[in-house]
């Protein structure tokens, strides 16, 4: 069943039981997209919050340890984000060799 088929159905039985009608569907999605982004923003703020106090702190313990001065110095240093990784390049036809039979760790299977 679809979403129009469920919401005809759902009108059906609202006007059974002299209930309002639903929302058609769909009628929500921009603002549910809006409140999601919304949301993500508020969690990046916190979370680079939440960093910049962790890396505060580090900084503070080293500080009152002499000791670990020289390895928080560089725990310390400002969470930038790191550059993403560049895939791998994949191996051509011509490089793609296939495993030996003799490896594989089950028997073939036989036909009837």
């Amino acid at each position: 069943m679809d979403a129009t088929q469920q919401h005809l159905l759902d009108l059906y039985r609202a006007a059974q039981h002299q209930d309002p009608a639903p929302p058609a569907p769909g009628t929500g999605e921009r603002a549910l997209a809006r409140e999601v982004r919304t949301w993500w923003d508020f969690r990046a703020v916190v979370d680079r919050r939440a960093a910049e106090r962790r890396a505060r702190r580090r900084t503070l313990l080293a500080f009152l340890r002499p000791g670990a001065r020289t390895a928080a110095r560089t725990a310390a240093a400002p969470m930038t984000p790191a550059a993403p990784a560049a895939p791998a390049p994949r191996p051509q036809a011509s490089q793609r060799t296939a495993a030996p039979l003799s490896t594989c760790s089950t028997p073939p299977m036989r036909r009837a």
